[in-house]
């Protein structure tokens, strides 16, 4: 399970000086031996049935190709949407793949996140591309204060494009995540408490959309979730 909450910070300081933002005090105020930044270059292809019905319902399934030295990894990647209330509960279930074989594994019934998304009703039909993400991640992990419990935050600086395979820009989009991975319940209440003091420093609420759903948008004009 991922716990995460996220902000759209939008053409901010955020997409200026990414390697700043993330150094903010808000986050010292709550995490200790907290991480050097690292940015991480990769891009997202998303599937969707032909009515986007993983994406209607706040799900995706993507596949993830990581550029620079990580090149090598890739995966098929479904997140199911469980609840939101300013937290995005989700399931997630990866299988790392060849890069090349991407394209012929998306309606692979053998690959487990394909298989699951079919079992489970969560598609209607056979899966095509739907949109396209690249984006560099700037991220930090660190522990809360006196719980030695571990947190992963970062800004996305994310370009859309779309998935006919033309490179041009069609949108872009800048936000703050921050995720844990443990259900227990002090790990959560800490979680909210930063969250909360994100949302006084940032001066508005969080993010309810996926990238799912604005990568859809940005490619077909089709407003989703």
């Amino acid at each position: 399970m991922e716990y995460e909450c996220k902000w759209d910070v939008g053409e901010t300081s955020a997409r200026a000086d990414p390697d700043r933002f993330v150094r903010n005090e808000v986050f010292d105020r709550h995490l200790e031996r907290i991480s050097p930044v690292k940015a991480v270059s990769q891009s997202t292809l998303y599937v969707d049935d032909d009515e986007n019905t993983l994406a209607e319902a706040g799900h995706s399934l993507g596949c993830i190709i990581n550029h620079g030295a990580i090149s090598w990894v890739s995966w098929l990647r479904l997140k199911q949407t469980i609840q939101w209330n300013g937290r995005r509960d989700s399931l997630e279930i990866g299988e790392r793949v060849p890069p090349e074989n991407l394209g012929r594994l998306i309606n692979d019934s053998d690959v487990f996140p394909v298989s699951y998304a079919y079992r489970h009703g969560l598609v209607k039909g056979r899966l095509a591309p739907t949109g396209v993400v690249n984006q560099v991640r700037y991220k930090r992990n660190g522990y809360f204060k006196g719980l030695d419990r571990g947190i992963s935050y970062s800004v996305d600086l994310v370009e859309f494009l779309s998935p006919d395979g033309e490179t041009k820009v069609i949108d872009r989009y800048t936000c703050l995540e921050m995720e844990v991975n443990e259900s227990q319940g002090e790990v959560l209440g800490r979680l909210e408490e930063l969250a909360r003091d994100v949302d006084r420093w940032l001066g508005h609420g969080r993010e309810s959309r996926t990238k799912s759903q604005l990568a859809v948008r940005a490619a077909s004009g089709v407003d989703t979730g």
